[in-house]
């Protein structure tokens, strides 16, 4: 539902500020509920609690992996870290401290985190540890190539050129290799 309220924004479907507090937490809900209900003590990977649970960490965590690869850019004068605040200006409204947007926006950031690791590991056939981490890289590189069919550049007024493309798709890479790892250690088999 993240990707979802940015794509909506993104068309002049909807707004991040009506659609996230309306729709976003609902779904979160379902998911925690999903999570909660699924078969207590059986942990086994095709599980929904499994999906759910490691799915959500695996992302978080691999967003924090992404954005410690990106942070030697963003030193460097890149701003890659400056769509965070305009999330957030986009849920909170245009009249919201900046301190809230940069928080709101970076919760943003780490909830599609999230929502990657999930959606990877509920369609993810395969549970070898192999598959997982290979699945992971090709998960995070279709993201990506579908983000760079959107307007995300041009709404956000960033240059669409080699450099960005470079910087996006190998920090996606980046991404991968994490959320790969992490399912590969916590529920790969063989």
């Amino acid at each position: 539902m993240s990707f979802a309220g940015l794509l909506g924004e993104f068309y002049g479907l909807w707004t991040m500020r009506r659609f996230t507090p309306w729709v976003f937490p609902p779904a979160v809900a379902a998911l925690v509920i999903i999570a909660w209900k699924s078969a207590p003590g059986n942990e086994r990977p095709s599980r929904p609690r499994t999906w759910v649970v490691e799915g959500a960490l695996g992302g978080i965590v691999s967003a924090v992996v992404y954005d410690l690869y990106r942070l030697p850019f963003v030193l460097a004068g890149t701003p890659l870290f400056d769509v965070f605040p305009q999330f957030g200006t986009m849920i909170l409204g245009g009249e919201a401290p900046v301190l809230y947007a940069q928080f709101v926006g970076w919760v943003y950031h780490f909830s599609n985190g999230a929502a990657l690791g999930v959606m990877f590991l509920a369609g993810m056939p395969g549970r070898s540890r192999r598959s997982l981490f290979i699945g992971a890289i090709a998960w995070a590189c279709c993201v990506e190539a579908l983000l760079l069919m959107t307007p995300y550049a041009q709404f956000f007024g960033i240059d669409f050129n080699g450099w960005f493309i470079f910087l996006t798709a190998s920090a996606h890479i980046v991404f991968g290799v994490a959320l790969g790892a992490w399912c590969a250690s916590r529920i790969g088999a063989g």
